[in-house]
């Protein structure tokens, strides 16, 4: 029987990632129970562990070699979490930040400091809190987490050639150009330096990208978060790199981890659609019993006597539509991107065969799918959250998101669903609920 190759991806989503290192507690608790686990023995249970943003930083601290339990401090302490997000001050900041915060447009512009993340990021990061993990050539960390045969990438944004950037432990990896060129050139640089990069998310969140020198050239890196690229969920580019490396489909097993997706309500479909309509014709917007645009009324000119009565004008019309644009694009570029690459790949592992029985089996994909609900307080309030989560507060609903996830009470996002235009939800492929998905997982 051949040997099965084993794929972790990790997603990016901040603060989310939390769902990712407990999803990773129970099904370690599940295989180990009674046993304490650290980040080392995770990590050699798989052939090659992709990620991005918050997922490399869940990454990050496996590497360090970090019991679950000290996992979790890295994204609940507020000392930990103050450190990584360190706000801007006034000064530090620039337009249009610095402008909109006077037109209490408060969620569009950077907010923390690059530079300082980087230097929270070495810090913090101590192989069993002792050898700093930014002292670790990436290709010399498979060795130090006891596997030779480990391969790590990360996913990247080099914002000067606007294209992903990846960061490998495999220098011989045949996914990469060089090989292919006949060329030697290849980036050193540690995981800490990579995940610098990866977790680095622009326009909302931080103020410039990351900066740094492989060693021995003077070639400089800017990067953004690997998001940009199209690899927030970095499983097709995991995926890619086995088969380009010569793993035989058959062979590979995956377990992808996200970081929740969301479903928008038709409460705020309509929202934006007032938005809308009202930039575009200048008006209130005004809705029918059912609940609807009523165009008619909306367009009406009104009396005589009204339109010689002047009103002023609204000196601001549009702000409302043009904020939620912008935050929209943000957030669907860096936090909420498009699932394409869960469907990508199953396409691509199970090619020609896409029936069979074993798919289930061999694409494992956690991560909870929230709708939002305008009448459920907590799903509400969940849906609300951004990616930037420092308070207890806000991390304690995370955690319930988890608890009621793998009671099945929150559903878990297929491979492959749908949302028709009257706001049905399909579901296609995958695991529905977080049980399910466990059940299948018994090939780790």
């Amino acid at each position: 029987m051949a040997k099965k190759y084993k794929i972790l991806s990790l997603d990016g989503g901040g603060s989310w990632a939390i769902l990712q290192v407990l999803t990773l507690e129970k099904i370690f608790q599940k295989k180990y129970p009674n046993k304490i686990i650290k980040g080392h023995e995770v990590l050699r249970h798989f052939d090659l562990v992709i990620a991005n943003s918050g997922g490399s930083m869940v990454l990050a601290a496996l590497s360090c070699n970090w019991t679950f339990k000290k996992i979790l401090d890295l994204f609940q302490k507020e000392e930990i979490t103050n450190a990584i997000f360190t706000k801007l001050k006034r000064k530090e900041q620039y337009f249009p930040t610095n402008f909109l915060r006077f037109f209490n447009v408060k969620n569009l512009g950077a907010k923390y400091s690059t530079t300082k993340k980087k230097q929270a990021l070495v810090d913090l990061l101590l192989v069993d809190d002792k050898k700093p993990l930014n002292a670790i050539n990436l290709t010399k960390l498979p060795n130090i987490i006891g596997k030779d045969s480990l391969e790590i990438v990360v996913a990247t944004f080099d914002i000067i050639n606007r294209r992903a950037k990846f960061f490998r432990s495999n220098k011989n990896s045949k996914a990469r150009a060089e090989i292919i060129a006949n060329h030697d050139h290849f980036d050193e640089v540690s995981l800490v330096e990579a995940i610098h990069g990866s977790s680095n998310a622009p326009i909302n969140y931080f103020d410039f990208p990351a900066v740094f020198s492989p060693k021995n050239t003077r070639k400089r890196f800017y990067l953004w978060d690997g998001a940009l690229g199209g690899f927030n969920n970095p499983v097709e580019a995991g995926l890619t790199e086995a088969l380009a490396n010569g793993i035989k489909r058959e062979d590979i097993y995956i377990l992808s981890l996200g970081t929740a997706s969301k479903i928008t309500s038709n409460e705020i479909a309509q929202k934006f659609r007032d938005e809308y309509y009202g930039t575009l014709f200048r008006k209130k917007i005004i809705h029918n019993k059912e609940g609807y645009i009523d165009f008619k009324k909306t367009l009406k000119k009104g009396t005589f006597l009204g339109r010689l009565i002047k009103r002023p004008k609204k000196s601001f019309i549009g702000l409302k539509f043009f904020k939620s644009t912008l935050s929209n694009m943000s957030q669907s570029i860096l936090f909420e991107p498009q699932t394409w690459s869960n469907y990508s790949t199953c396409i691509n592992l199970f090619s020609g065969d896409l029936n069979k029985n074993d798919h289930e089996h061999r694409f494992i994909r956690l991560s909870p799918q929230i709708v939002n609900d305008e009448s459920d307080e907590f799903i509400k309030q969940l849906y609300d959250l951004d990616m930037d989560i420092t308070e207890k507060k806000e991390l304690d609903l995370i955690i319930k998101c988890f608890d009621k996830w793998e009671k099945s009470e929150i559903i878990n996002e297929p491979i492959q669903w749908s949302k028709t235009i009257n706001g049905d939800y399909i579901f296609a492929k995958g695991h529905q609920t977080f049980s399910d998905a466990m059940n299948d997982l018994n090939w780790l």
